[in-house]
């Protein structure tokens, strides 16, 4: 699998985590509480770009919150 796959794979799962959760409503805030949420059970799948991983995941689930 190459890198580029494995990004998708891991942000496809980022994704559907974050529209399982019951973290209350699509608003940023959510974000803000899904990156608490993922940084403590599953540290591996926060983005590991260079910068924020806060900034990094709110790309990724770009679409999902208001």
């Amino acid at each position: 699998m190459t890198k580029k796959d494995t990004e998708a794979v891991r942000r496809a799962r980022v994704r559907q985590l974050f529209e399982a959760l019951p973290l209350g409503d699509h608003r940023e805030n959510r974000v803000l509480k899904f990156h608490g949420w993922l940084h403590q059970y599953h540290p591996e799948l926060l983005p590991k770009r260079r910068g924020d991983a806060y900034q990094h995941l709110k790309v990724d689930l770009s679409g999902l919150y208001k």
